[in-house]
């Protein structure tokens, strides 16, 4: 019965740790998201606005397009995250 319980709570502690590794892809993606909201905002809603509703992939290529136009702190995010040359 001890070994049987034993085998439970491994199981129990090796589901959770996988749903931790699992989430915390989804939570680095979603941080990323914001910290990009708050450089970008601002060429997302004047110089890319069409854009706006269209997804993330039609704004990137707006920002690449307009890059001279950005302000600093979105430069800075996007060469960071390597979009931006």
């Amino acid at each position: 019965m001890v070994q049987s319980r034993a085998k439970f709570l491994a199981v129990i502690a090796l589901s959770i740790g996988t749903l931790l590794v699992a989430s915390a892809p989804s939570q680095a993606q979603d941080d990323m998201r914001v910290r990009g909201y708050r450089a970008c905002r601002h060429a997302g809603k004047s110089v890319c606005k069409k854009f706006n509703g269209q997804g993330d992939m039609a704004m990137l290529s707006c920002f690449q397009a307009n890059k001279v136009r950005l302000s600093r702190s979105c430069r800075t995010f996007l060469t960071g995250i390597g979009q931006l040359q």
